[in-house]
């Protein structure tokens, strides 16, 4: 039960069925089994002898394994995916022990919204949303029970007793009890066919798996602050392997003639930012960082630290490090960087020393960089920092690049909804072939007017315009806290 099976074989329990999605049997190679996979049953094996069906809750895409055949070439532009982990892809935080059920507390917890009563928050919408909603006469008093208990216990004193207020939220006697269901959903989901708690969420896999089915040329590329891209790097792999429980049979390992997607701590696979007021600098071949407390002052000797390191190279300034991650995120595979948390503490937790994102909007550009990260904000990138490679110095409105290169994560939804990153990343690619194609016509607008040096043209006359109007979100659930409240603990998990 489990066996990993490679593309093609036999029994084919993943064969085509109209593009729908039905549950599979583990390893099965009963006679019961084979006639309904030969005859494209939407249920397969039911004998008790065989392994037992995946719950419906892991229905598994017709194309999760497809046949063994000619590999084709990959098609469209590059992708390089560049994910957050902690409640982007894992809904599990080992630094501060939470489980996937505080978590899922505090997701609901930041997206029920209610008023405050007599002195007690009480719930107002059935039905959790990531966004505030904008009923007339009612937003400004609308609150969500996160911002209710930052607004009634503040200060990072009081940090434990709201983790502990948030952790329950759900349960009988609290304020969120109606969104009982609603957490046991998410928990359910958040379960494997065993029994055990995933890592990375089924909603990541499913865009892998939707990647590979439409022959997408992709780069992986994990981003975070912390030290758990080993516990991605486990998981990712079981998964490419094809002994991952959720979707077994997978290959991503370069077996079947595809890239491989596995993540290994080798010396072309993982690395670590380290930044100083006004260098940049990247290290392949280790993602360890020098303690806080005994990070120098002095410019470029926080680099010797690293120099120590066996088998590390050094990219110092931002035309190395460019051409680096160019070069490398060309290669299809998948990538481990940890960011450089100090320098976004010196910063004062903002944009200027967040996580570097660079991304090329040029002319013909063969590829598309995108940022998923949950602690993105639509008003502000807050711990990211986009760079566009053509015009480094340029500072970017959060909203415009939003609609084409970044994509703040919202675990409610990429919890509920096992297609979240696959229909984020068809938004951002549709955003940017918009970008690339108003560009475009502009350009010939320009070209034609300097031509024909006709550059008047007949206008109407309007008082205002927002080009932005139908793009604005209203306020985000997250309140992000000052330096000052949040107690180291909590900023690691960032």
């Amino acid at each position: 039960a489990g066996a990993a099976l490679p593309f093609g074989s036999k029994p084919d329990h993943f064969a085509r069925s109209g593009g729908r999605t039905r549950r599979a049997a583990m390893g099965c190679c009963c006679a019961q089994g084979q006639r309904d996979a030969g005859a494209g049953a939407e249920m397969l094996c039911i004998m008790p002898t065989c392994s037992p069906l995946l719950p419906l809750s892991y229905a598994i895409p017709v194309w999760a394994v497809p046949p063994a055949g000619p590999r084709t070439t990959l098609k469209g532009r590059q992708l390089i995916l560049n994910m957050d982990i902690n409640k982007t892809v894992i809904m599990t935080d080992s630094v501060s022990g939470k489980t996937p059920e505080i978590v899922v507390n505090e997701e609901i917890a930041a997206c029920a919204w209610g008023y405050e009563v007599d002195g007690a928050w009480q719930l107002a919408y059935d039905e959790p949303a990531c966004l505030k909603p904008q009923r007339a006469g009612e937003a400004r008093r609308l609150e969500s029970f996160a911002e209710y208990v930052m607004r009634r216990h503040p200060g990072g004193t009081n940090k434990a007793q709201r983790a502990r207020i948030k952790a329950s939220f759900t349960q009988p006697g609290q304020p969120g009890a109606k969104l009982a269901p609603v957490a046991e959903q998410m928990l359910a989901s958040l379960k494997r066919p065993d029994g055990g708690e995933v890592q990375l969420i089924p909603a990541f896999f499913h865009l892998l798996l939707y990647l590979k089915k439409e022959r997408r040329s992709f780069t992986l590329c994990f981003r975070t602050f912390g030290q758990d891209l080993s516990d991605v790097a486990r998981e990712l792999t079981d998964f490419c392997e094809g002994r991952h429980p959720m979707n077994p049979g997978v290959r991503m390992d370069g077996s079947d003639g595809d890239p491989d997607y596995r993540l290994r701590m080798e010396p072309d696979r993982c690395g670590t930012f380290h930044r100083e007021e006004g260098k940049l600098n990247l290290i392949m071949g280790t993602v360890l960082q020098p303690p806080e407390d005994e990070l120098p002052q002095v410019d470029f000797e926080g680099l010797e630290f690293f120099r120590r390191i066996p088998d590390t190279r050094i990219f110092s300034g931002f035309s190395q490090v460019r051409d680096y991650l160019s070069t490398r995120c060309s290669q299809c595979g998948t990538l481990g960087l940890r960011d450089f948390f100090p320098y976004w503490k010196a910063k004062g937790m903002t944009s200027e020393g967040g996580k570097v994102f660079m991304f090329d909007k040029s002319k013909g550009c063969a590829e598309h960089a995108l940022f998923f990260d949950d602690n993105l904000k639509y008003e502000d990138f807050y711990i990211a920092q986009p760079i566009n490679v053509a015009e480094p110095h340029r500072r970017h409105l959060a909203l415009s690049l939003l609609q084409s290169h970044m994509c703040k994560a919202e675990p409610l939804e990429a919890i509920r909804d096992p297609q979240y990153f696959v229909k984020h990343v068809l938004r951002l690619e549709e955003g940017f072939n918009k970008s690339c194609a108003a560009r475009e016509r502009l350009r010939r607008l320009l070209v034609a007017a300097a031509i024909t040096g006709k550059w008047r043209c007949a206008a109407q006359k309007i008082s205002s315009y927002d080009p932005w109007r139908t793009l604005r979100k209203s306020a985000c659930t997250s309140q992000h806290k000052g330096l000052a409240e949040i107690e180291e603990e909590e900023l690691r998990a960032f």
